[in-house]
């Protein structure tokens, strides 16, 4: 295996390393962390694409699949109804990340149109890693989405500006219990909810993207299996650990699903991974069993 290192935007670094290759999957990316810029998420996300895209042009070979990382962001998932999105909703980002994102979907679709490139799309959303399970649903992060997401000066609220002091007043009461397994609802009772994916079942749909001459030119979700409760997720991390479980109710629903029946119509993929299945990798983890993944 020859490893090349190099800034997504030396363009001439990302040429040598794509030259002469068979295919290409194209998964770096800067996400909104720490003191990460927009200006620096638009130049790895969308200039590094474009990089990519010129080194399969100009590689020596002919490239047989170039593969893009896309995510579920696009779809504006901030929804209080609840929504499943299939890869032909309207795409809508709400902020920069998810912007560049789209931006570099349609520079492949471009690209595809121009240059005849083998280009596919996947959509990821929410992917888990071996050990990440039990460490899910802090009140932490919940402060992180409120205060810092949806709410931060200048931004419109996502779930209304009616929803905001009662939704930073629950966000302070689950702070009290900072270790807490957070199993959010409405004001109603009803389970926040999303679609959790396990990379093993990432994996698997990569594999099968690039392996597939009826995926160019196609978008797919890669999701898990179906939408997962919040509540029941809050239920097997607490069972399974020594947080204490924690009632949040919020002034608002928050449950979305993404449809992977275009995958397995095309592909075959065919996601094997639960909730509850994750959380028995990340027990076996712990008690050093091997799960055929490594944590990084």
């Amino acid at each position: 295996v020859e490893v090349y290192e190099a800034d997504m935007n030396d363009a001439a670094g990302v040429y040598r390393a794509c030259d002469g290759v068979d295919a290409i999957v194209h998964l770096a990316a800067q996400m909104k962390q720490g003191n990460s810029t927009v200006q620096r998420m638009v130049e790895i996300n969308s200039f590094g694409t474009l990089n990519v895209l010129e080194g399969a042009l100009r590689s020596s070979t002919k490239i047989r699949s170039i593969l893009l990382a896309g995510t579920d962001q696009a779809y504006h998932p901030f929804v209080s109804d609840r929504t499943t999105f299939y890869e032909d909703h309207p795409q809508r980002p709400i902020d920069i990340y998810a912007l560049t994102k789209l931006i570099s979907e349609q520079m492949f679709y471009t690209y595809q149109r121009e240059y005849q490139l083998p280009v596919k799309i996947m959509r990821f959303g929410s992917v888990i890693a071996a050990d990440e399970p039990l460490q899910l649903f802090y009140p932490a992060w919940l402060d992180l989405y409120v205060n810092d997401e949806w709410t931060a000066p200048g931004k419109v609220p996502w779930f209304g500006a009616d929803k905001v002091e009662a939704a930073k007043a629950a966000v302070a009461e689950a702070m009290k219990t900072p270790n807490g397994v957070c199993a959010i609802t409405d004001s109603e009772g009803n389970s926040w909810g999303l679609p959790f994916t396990d990379v093993r079942d990432t994996v698997d749909g990569i594999t099968r993207v690039l392996d597939s001459p009826d995926a160019v030119g196609q978008a797919f979700n890669l999701v898990g299996p179906t939408a997962t409760s919040f509540v029941n997720v809050a239920k097997l991390i607490a069972a399974n650990s020594d947080r204490p479980y924690l009632e949040v109710k919020m002034p608002f629903l928050w449950w979305f699903n993404i449809s992977n029946a275009k995958a397995r119509s095309i592909l075959g993929y065919e996601p094997r991974y639960t909730f509850p299945d994750m959380i028995e990798s990340a027990l076996a983890f712990r008690r050093g069993e091997d799960i055929g993944v490594v944590p990084v």
